[in-house]
Order: structure tokens, then C-alpha cells, then sequence
């Protein structure tokens, strides 16, 4: 299994600027808080293939209506109240056993569509590149052993104990300014309102008119506890996100980014029986955070940043601390489902 301690200097670049960064919501920019706040409701593109806590969509299916300059139909947190598209499922206690084998229920394997091979020098196998048509590529490995640490060449659903999962995601996506102007979903007032034809700024007044999104995201995760007859599987990884879209908007040429990160650290995670049904994670950390920043000709930046730390200790309530600039709330979540409550 390879180190995740190669990924932690550039998660820990970000939480530093999510953590030190505000809102400067007059700087000649005259944008307001919320506006900027609008970039926190997804998750970067092509998320959902990354091992991620943020809730987005797979690379092959994103296209610039996922673009957070444009708004669009996710721009909105989720009904949890966490931001990045929510928490995925198997956070929260939404996914069951499956089939029972260890790449199922929780935290599973992933790996069914890697057509990949097998290579001694690196201990993984490494799947074939994926070249989308939205112009974004993928890639992706594993690494397998047994409960003793001994490097397996496949998943093998009795032995198999412990699956390292790095991924990556690059590549730009344009902007296409009319996508979803169109039909009873487009236009002000619709389905896909801020996007297409009417695409506003981070929910600021200036219109898109031309954008291109640069993309650059990875992944490292490492699960144990899948071999067969496991009551608990135990999970930790990181994961770093970086759009830089540059632009023209009607307030003029626009320079945008947005910086998002997540680390999971000993998660436990107890497997579901037949008659049990769903598990939430009993002990662990999350810690999820973005900052996004935008930048007129012109005129200074304007920057926002929120960082929330998700505990869990065994109950069937996560504790969640939320800081979004310099204010801080406390808030708990039921598990597995249900909205935040905060004080």
C-alpha cells in the first residue's frame, strides 16, 4: 500500500487558506458575501469519481452546467446543510452490506470497471486512462492485500482486507453560454436558473459570456476490514479539488478560483448483517473545506471560506463544526439521515 503522506502538504496548503481567508465584499469588486458563498453549494468537476466526502458528479457526466461560475440546478446545499453537493451516503450510514463481498455495501472497492493489469514494480493495478469528449481525463489504480499486508494482484472476496484507491481528474471544460436557455427548464425563473442563456456569477449580477475551467483533482484512500467475516471496516484518505476558470463576464474579464479538500481520518464504520440493515459510522473524523476566490480586471480580489469538521463518537449523532469566514456555530446531524441542528 502506498503512503497518503504524499497528498497531505497539498491538502494542508488548502485548509491553510480556508482558514485564514474572508469575505472582502466592497474591495471594488462590489460583491457581496452571498454571491461568492453561491460556490460552495457544489462539489469541483468530475467529484463523483474521485474517493471523496463531497457529493458531485462522475467525470464522464459533467459538462458546464456543473460549472460553479454558472450557478445551475445544484446550486443549492444539500437538505443535510453541508456543502459540496452534502456528504456521500456511506458518511452518513446510507449504504448498505450489498451482496456481502468486501467490494459492496460501505466504503466498497469501486473497482469493477478498471480493465486494468497488474504490475509488480508498483504493487497496483492500474486502470486504462479515460479520455472524456467533455475534456476531461481519468485516471486511476489499486492496490490490494490481505489481512497480513501481503500484496494481492486482484480482489480476491475472501482474502482481500485492505484496497487503496488513488484517482485523478483533469482537463478543461468551456462554457457554453445558450446550453440551457431553451425549453420549459432554462431561462430566469426556471429549472437551471443562473445558467444558460441568464448564467450569473457566483450569483453576483455581472453574465457570463465566455468561460474556461482548468480542472485539477486527486485522490488517496485506504479502506481495511473487507476481507470476509470483518465486523468493521476502517477508512482514511484525502482528497484536493482546484478549478481556475478565467473569463468574460458583462462587468468585464474575470479570473476565478476555487479550492476544495477533504480528509477522513479513522473512520469506523461497523458492516452491515443481513438483518441489520444500514450502518453509521461509529468513531473518525471528517474534515471538509473550500475557499473560492474571484478577481475583476482590475480591481482586487474578493474571497470566501468555510471549513466543516464532522465527529462522530458512537451515537447516532454527528457532531459538526461549521466556520464560514470568521464565524463559527456548532451543530449536530442525525444519522443516518436528517437536517442540521446548530447553536
Amino acid at each position: 500500500m502506498q503512503s497518503i503522506k504524499r497528498f497531505s502538504l497539498l491538502l494542508g496548503v488548502a485548509m491553510s487558506l480556508a482558514a485564514c481567508s474572508d469575505v472582502t465584499s466592497s474591495n471594488g469588486n462590489g460583491l457581496s458575501s452571498s454571491a461568492l458563498a453561491a460556490a460552495f453549494s457544489t462539489a469541483t468537476l468530475g467529484a463523483g469519481s474521485l474517493a471523496t466526502s463531497f457529493v458531485g458528479s462522475a467525470a464522464p457526466s459533467a459538462g458546464n452546467g456543473d460549472l460553479w461560475v454558472g450557478g445551475g440546478r445544484n446550486a443549492a446545499f444539500d437538505r443535510g446543510g453541508l456543502m459540496g453537493g452534502g456528504i456521500a451516503e456511506a458518511f452518513v450510514g446510507g449504504v448498505g452490506r450489498g451482496d456481502g463481498h468486501g467490494d459492496e455495501g460501505p466504503f466498497g472497492g469501486g473497482f469493477a470497471n478498471c480493465n486494468g493489469t497488474f504490475a509488480a514494480s508498483t504493487g497496483r493495478v492500474t486502470c486504462a486512462t479515460q479520455t472524456l469528449p467533455n475534456g476531461l481525463t481519468v485516471n486511476r489504480s489499486f492496490a490490494f492485500s490481505d489481512a497480513s499486508g501481503n500484496v494481492q494482484q486482484a480482489f480476491d472476496t475472501l482474502t482481500t482486507n485492505a484496497i487503496n484507491t488513488q484517482s485523478a481528474v483533469s482537463g478543461t471544460v468551456a462554457y457554453a453560454a445558450g446550453s440551457d436557455s431553451a425549453g420549459q427548464h432554462g431561462g430566469r425563473g426556471g429549472y437551471c436558473d443562473g445558467r444558460g442563456d441568464h448564467g450569473l456569477l457566483l450569483g453576483d449580477t455581472a453574465k457570463i459570456i465566455t468561460a474556461t475551467t482548468a480542472v485539477a483533482s486527486s485522490s488517496n484512500r485506504t479502506v481495511t476490514g473487507l476481507a470476509n467475516g470483518s465486523t468493521k471496516r476502517t477508512v482514511n484518505g484525502i482528497s484536493s479539488s482546484t478549478e481556475s476558470t478565467q473569463g468574460t463576464s458583462s462587468r468585464g474579464a474575470f479570473t476565478a478560483t476555487r479550492v476544495a479538500a477533504d480528509t477522513t481520518s479513522g473512520l469506523v464504520v461497523p458492516v452491515p448483517t443481513s438483518t441489520s440493515g444500514p450502518t453509521y459510522p461509529t468513531a473518525g473524523t471528517v474534515i471538509r473545506v473550500m475557499k473560492a476566490t474571484l478577481t475583476y480586471t482590475g480591481a482586487s480580489t474578493a474571497s470566501v471560506s468555510r471549513r466543516e469538521v464532522v465527529t462522530y463518537d458512537g451515537s447516532a449523532t454527528a457532531r459538526v463544526v461549521i466556520t464560514q469566514n470568521d464565524s463559527t456555530r456548532t451543530c449536530t446531524k442525525p444519522l443516518p439521515r436528517g437536517p442540521l441542528s446548530c447553536s
